[in-house]
């Protein structure tokens, strides 16, 4: 009898050992930023000023380029009329290297500021966003959540840092 009590006390153990591993194994969430980034009405403000933005600036890379075209068209028209010396060529020619040169430069600059200016309209809404999943992830018990879209996690819960043991393991 006493046998039968053993095992059943074992079983019984063994039973709600599992049930409590069960519970306490770490939970995992999912979700895909773009897609609740793209439905927030911030979203929209921050697209629509970054699209004025970028208007402004390609409206003056325009305004250069036709400029550099017309110099170009100039300078060809005088050539083939006979009218520019080489001494002349050669200087209408420097002038218009320089002139590609700026519009490169300004369209490089442009693309600098055009995506600082999406990073600072975005920040806040990143910023409330991962305010937000961060307070699912504390409510819920989600030790760490994913982003489907990227693969970037995007929350995870305070965990120790195996990196020294995986040096001295390593030997370094």
């Amino acid at each position: 009898m006493l046998r039968n009590t053993s095992f059943l006390l074992a079983a019984l153990l063994c039973s709600a050992m599992t049930l409590s591993a069960q519970t306490d194994a770490p939970k995992y969430g999912h979700m895909n930023l773009g897609n609740l980034l793209d439905g927030m009405p911030q979203s929209k403000v921050a697209e629509d000023s970054l699209r004025i933005f970028a208007g402004k600036l390609s409206l003056k890379d325009s305004l250069m380029t036709k400029a550099f075209q017309e110099a170009y068209l100039t300078l060809q028209k005088e050539y083939n009329a006979g009218t520019l010396t080489a001494v002349q060529v050669q200087q209408r020619q420097a002038e218009l290297e320089k002139q590609r040169t700026e519009i490169q430069a300004y369209e490089e600059g442009a693309q600098k500021q055009l995506e600082a200016k999406r990073g600072e309209l975005l920040k806040p809404i990143l910023d409330k966003i991962d305010e937000a999943i961060k307070a699912v992830a504390k409510e819920n018990g989600f030790a760490m959540i994913f982003d489907i879209g990227s693969g970037a996690m995007l929350f995870a819960s305070e965990t120790i840092d195996v990196t020294p043991l995986v040096k001295k393991k390593l030997g370094l």
